[in-house]
Parts: structure tokens; sequence; C-alpha cells
């Protein structure tokens, strides 16, 4: 039997999956990964609404484990097609939204505000943006970031998050905005940094908060008391060169973190 295109089309339909090649290309790569997770650990020290990853009380005692488990509804949402998808983003806040009654029946009224939900996916933006620059050393275009960012704006609307920015303009304004004003210190930013420590071996620990020094944004970094150390620099610089070329050492972060559990960034389950 001779397979003309058509029969071949019509016997192995292709999926369409949910995003743009450039998120895909984000999400896909484990290091990218791993480097949202870094940037976004830090920024959620800073976090006016951290006090929920403290709730359950999951996060502080195993945080590793904890963002392991998160990740796996954020990549998926990547990887899936894309009629599936909708239904995935209302499970996420369906998740949120059962959290939210539980502490209120035992706290008093209590909710998860949409600007807590836009700072969270800032971090997904942000850092996804910063993690795909530095490793592939080189700048993404206004049509990548713009993608990129209604990619994440997409799962932002079917979770119904309100007062959404429309564009990457408006949102590069308010992310400025919410870095001068709304990220500071609070009374939980000590303890979910000890969480951290815990964690980690001692020089692992060290490690991240020397990535986290060069990778956030100056702003935080400072209010973190993150301080660089010349020593680390030439990992820095020479990690994305190398990654793909050197067995030893593709995984830098991997052989400092990875063996301890994947560090993702606690933006689904609270």
């Amino acid at each position: 039997m001779r397979f003309t295109p058509h029969c071949w089309k019509w016997k192995c339909p292709v999926t369409r999956l949910f995003g743009s090649e450039i998120t895909r290309t984000i999400w896909g790569d484990a290091d990218n990964v791993l480097l949202i997770y870094a940037g976004a650990a830090a920024e959620f020290a800073l976090n006016p609404e951290n006090h929920w990853l403290f709730y359950t009380g999951k996060l502080p005692s195993d945080p590793l484990r904890r963002f392991e488990k998160t990740l796996q509804y954020q990549r998926k949402l990547f990887f899936t097609p894309q009629e599936v998808v909708p239904a995935l983003a209302k499970h996420i806040k369906d998740i949120h939204s059962d959290l939210e009654q539980k502490r209120s029946r035992e706290q008093g009224e209590i909710k998860i505000s949409d600007q807590a939900y836009l700072q969270v996916f800032s971090m997904l933006i942000e850092y996804g943006i910063l993690g795909y620059e530095y490793l592939q050393r080189r700048k993404m275009t206004d049509e990548e970031r713009e993608t990129y960012f209604s990619d994440i704006r997409s799962i932002a609307l079917m979770m119904e998050i309100r007062d959404f920015p429309e564009d990457y303009c408006e949102y590069s304004t308010r992310r400025a905005r919410m870095i001068e004003s709304e990220l500071h210190c609070n009374v939980f930013t000590q303890e979910l940094m000890a969480a951290y420590r815990k964690s980690l071996a001692p020089f692992c620990y060290w490690g991240l908060l020397q990535f986290q020094a060069r990778f956030i944004h100056p702003m935080l970094a400072c209010r973190l008391e993150l301080k660089t150390n010349r020593l680390f620099w030439a990992a820095y610089w020479l990690y994305p060169r190398i990654r793909f070329h050197q067995p030893l050492c593709n995984g830098l972060f991997s052989l400092m973190l990875k063996r301890h559990a994947p560090f993702i960034p606690e933006i689904v389950r609270l």
C-alpha cells in the first residue's frame, strides 16, 4: 500500500500543543527551569504574601520536595494539547481556592490577592527570560519576549486573574514598580532563606546565594544582603559556554542542587 500525503496526514494527526516554541524551549531546558527557581526562590523571600508558603507547613519543612512537585504542573501546561490546558489552569486555581477556604475557616476571611498572583507570574516571566538569555548568551528579541509573555498571560487569564498587564510593555512598567515599592524584607524573609539553607549542603547553599546575587535585580539582591564573591565569577561566566561541550561540567547546577532535589518555583501549589 502506498501512502499519499493526504493519507499520512489522516493516519497521524499532529497534536497542537499549548504555547509557543520559545516558551517550550525555556521550560523544556532543565537548566533554564533551575534558573527560574534560583531567581524565584530569592524573590519569594521578599514577597509580601509569602506567609501563604508557610500555612501548610510543607514548604519550610521540605522546600525542595515541595518545589519539585509544583514544577510538574507548570511544565505540563506547555507540553499539553491546547484544548486540555483550560482544565489544568482551572485545577490549579481550584487548589488555591480550596486553600483559601480552609485557612478562612481557621483564621477568618482571607484571600490570595490578584496582585500576589501577578507577582508570582512575574517571576516566571522575568526569570524565564533572564535564564534563557544567560544560557543562550544572547538577548531575546522583542517579539520573543512578547510571545513568551503572552503564553504566561494566557494561563493567568484562564485562572481568572484580574488586572493582568495587556502586553510586555505594560508588564515591564509594573515590574519596575513592583521591584521599587512592593518587594521588601518581611517577617518571613529570613525564615524562608533558612529553610533553603537547611535543605542544602553548605557549599551548595553558598553557590545558590552567589548565583542569586548576580542573577536577580541588584535592588533585590541588596535587600537580601547577597554579596558576590570574585571566585564565583569565573564559574558564572564559564557555565553557559561549556554546558553542552563538557560532560563532566554539564549540569553545574545539577551537581550542586539536583542531587538533593530539583529546585522549582512555588507558583502552583502553596
